[in-house]
C-alpha cells in the first residue's frame, strides 16, 4: 500500500513539507508551527480522512534538499522530487 502522506524533512531539519495524495499542502520551518506537531496530524486526519498508519515521514535525499535550499521550498507536487523515495509498506 502506498502511503497517502508523507512528511518530508531536509536533511538539516531546516525545513519540512506535507504531501497529501502527491501535493503539498504545508511547509515550513516546523510542521504546526504555532499549535504544535499532535495538532497539526489530528487536523490531518480529520480534513483527510486518515490515520496514522496512512504517514510517513521520510528524509529528503540531498539533491532535493539542496534544490529546497536553493529555491526556499520544496516542489509543490510530490513526484518532481528527484530523489528516489519508497513509500510501499
Amino acid at each position: 500500500m502506498t502511503k497517502r502522506i508523507v512528511i518530508l524533512s531536509s536533511c538539516s531539519d531546516y525545513w519540512e513539507a506535507c504531501y497529501v495524495d502527491g501535493k503539498c499542502v504545508e511547509q515550513s520551518h516546523h510542521l504546526g508551527e504555532g499549535y504544535g506537531k499532535l495538532q497539526f496530524f489530528k487536523e490531518l486526519s480529520k480534513k483527510y480522512e486518515i490515520t496514522l498508519d496512512d504517514i510517513v515521514e521520510i528524509e529528503a535525499e540531498e539533491v532535493d534538499d539542496d534544490k529546497a535550499m536553493e529555491c526556499g521550498q520544496f516542489p509543490n507536487l510530490f513526484e518532481e522530487l528527484l530523489g528516489n523515495y519508497n513509500l510501499e509498506n
